[in-house]
């Protein structure tokens, strides 16, 4: 039953994003043949998510701005 409503929790979601266990299996099994050599896939795949979350994030930030700025006009 845990699992399940974690699954279902949107709070949990939004605030700390999806589960990661099988993206951190799956690096873990790579074993790559060059260690020099970068995996762009999976770059590609980060800068995705990076948006994502900015994207996800960014009316949070305008939510909270004017308050930061009231703050900072206080001084």
């Amino acid at each position: 039953m845990g699992k399940e409503r974690h699954q279902d929790d949107h709070f949990t979601r939004m605030m700390f994003g999806e589960r990661r266990e099988s993206i951190g299996s799956k690096h873990h099994n790579q074993t790559p043949s060059n260690p020099s050599s970068l995996d762009i896939e999976s770059i590609l795949d980060n800068i995705n998510k990076l948006r994502d979350s900015s994207q996800s994030l960014k009316p949070l930030l305008q939510m909270v701005y004017p308050f930061v700025e009231g703050f900072l006009k206080k001084k």
